[in-house]
């Protein structure tokens, strides 16, 4: 299970009763299953029992984050971003690394140095 930081990017013409029932199908979702195919399956379902069929979404994989795009026709769109503390933490590492193989003599653990790899050049 991983640790996500939840942010709501924009809300369209969403009421704040819709958007808070968005996050709380976010929330109950992660808690029941985080990879992707489960959380997906899950939102889109509770979704639709929670706010009727009116509503569409997408829930696109990012590495180990999500970013969901909430849908209705004339309301714009609710864009949710959840991103992994362990994603948040590579890509600050990055920002301060200017060579690939500086990221070696770092004291990190082993399994954040590819995440980190794969954000140097991305933070400029």
């Amino acid at each position: 299970m991983h640790t996500f930081r939840i942010i709501t990017i924009a809300t369209g013409r969403f009421d704040n009763l819709t958007v808070q029932h968005v996050l709380n199908i976010v929330r109950q979702g992660l808690e029941e299953d985080d990879t992707w195919e489960q959380f997906r399956l899950y939102f889109k379902k509770r979704l639709t029992e929670v706010l009727g069929n009116s509503f569409m979404c997408g829930v696109d994989a990012m590495g180990k984050s999500f970013f969901i795009n909430v849908f209705s026709s004339d309301m714009k769109n609710i864009l949710i971003e959840m991103v992994t503390l362990k994603d948040i933490a590579a890509y600050t590492v990055a920002g301060h690394i200017s060579k690939d193989e500086h990221i070696d003599s770092l004291a990190i653990p082993k399994s954040l140095c590819e995440d980190v790899r794969n954000y140097i050049g991305c933070t400029r």
